[in-house]
């Protein structure tokens, strides 16, 4: 998945001298400024609670943070670029998981 050509949605933030432009779309998509094709994701269990109005015994536990913010990112960002993320390489990726206030690199 590419940069919409005008980065449409995304938003951008700067960590450690770094550009990068990160959006929400159920999981927050991180990429450096001049390398679209480096993506960090981060999953931080969001759901639709629509989806289970009429099987609220199924609903997935809570997540956290209930509201995205740029300190959430950057601290994310943070945490990727400490445990290997690197953002000079064209296609690289990393995921990783944010649980009950704690990271998690996901293999």
């Amino acid at each position: 998945m590419s940069k919409p050509k005008k980065k449409r949605g995304f938003r951008p933030i700067k960590v450690r001298n770094i550009a990068f432009h990160w959006c929400f779309s159920g999981i927050i998509d991180i990429r450096p400024e001049n390398h679209k094709n480096n993506i960090l994701t981060i999953d931080f269990g969001w759901y639709d609670a629509f989806a289970y109005a009429n099987d609220w015994e199924n609903m997935p536990p809570e997540f956290n943070p209930k509201i995205m913010t740029p300190k959430f990112v950057s601290a994310s960002i943070k945490f990727a670029l400490d445990n290997g993320w690197v953002t000079e390489l064209s296609n690289n990726r990393l995921n990783i998981l944010y649980r009950d206030g704690a990271y998690l690199v996901k293999e």
